[in-house]
């Protein structure tokens, strides 16, 4: 299980986000080994489930991420 350690805004750099898109975020996550993950979600999502800097991440991480 992951524990979120950090919660940014996603950047789109010198470009605006598109028109009818979400806001998004950066969320930096670490196990219980040390071993750091990063990945990229909906503002919205974080707010309707209740994640926050120091929330538990019970969600499934692609090697993506």
């Amino acid at each position: 299980m992951y524990m979120v350690t950090h919660i940014y805004e996603a950047d789109f750099g010198c470009e605006e986000r598109a028109d009818g898109a979400k806001a998004k975020c950066v969320v930096y996550l670490e196990d219980e080994n040390g071993r750091q993950r990063h990945v990229e979600v909906e503002d919205e999502w974080l707010t309707a489930n209740g994640i926050e800097e120091g929330s538990s991440w019970k969600e499934n991480i692609t090697d993506e991420a």
